[in-house]
């Protein structure tokens, strides 16, 4: 009986702490232009729906990849993670999101392995997302995409590749010194 009332307290324990550190998930707002975003983590399959979907689609068909390149980038993508910060309503976003998906298709990552975490433009909460898993990265740009391994920063894209979304992701993953636009600030 004391088995069976100790698990339950501690069933019940842990339900509580769940809700306290609830994940918001494809979180929809309205922007002060009226228009609607995504805020917070944010699954992939919520760009497929209205209102994404079209700029998604689009940027993802027509996108080629660099086949060539990502033939480099798959050995080296164990234990790598990508954390990616984005607005719906961020036209750099709406066009690299879609494309470095694509080609983080072509090189076999799993969705597990992909977090996307909408941010706010609202003047109070501009680049923040509800949960605030932003906060300690110095995401002052949008998109910005984190490569991490053992969550630990090798490096990111700011905005839009230096080069090309393929030739940038392969110098990170060697950890060959890429310097992301907007380095200086």
């Amino acid at each position: 009986m004391k088995k069976i009332l100790f698990f339950l307290l501690f069933a019940c324990a842990l339900v509580s702490v769940a809700a306290q550190n609830k994940v918001t998930i494809n979180q929809k707002v309205k922007d002060a232009y009226g228009s609607e975003i995504l805020v917070g983590k944010c699954t992939r399959t919520s760009l497929l729906m209205t209102p994404y979907a079209g700029w998604f689609q689009k940027n993802y068909g027509d996108y080629v990849v660099d086949t060539a390149t990502c033939v480099f980038i798959r050995p080296l993508l164990q234990h790598k993670k990508f954390t990616i910060f984005m607005g719906t309503w961020c036209g750099d976003s709406q066009r690299e999101i879609p494309r470095l998906l694509k080609m983080l298709d072509c090189c076999g990552v799993p969705e597990e392995r992909v977090e996307i975490v909408m941010v706010s433009n609202a003047s109070d909460s501009y680049k923040q997302s509800p949960q605030h898993e932003e906060a300690g990265k110095n995401i002052l740009r949008v998109p910005t995409i984190l490569v991490e391994e053992h969550n630990k920063e090798l490096g990111r894209i700011v905005e839009y590749p230096v080069v090309s979304l393929e030739k940038d992701m392969l110098r990170i993953l060697r950890l060959e010194g890429y310097v992301p636009n907007y380095s200086k600030q």
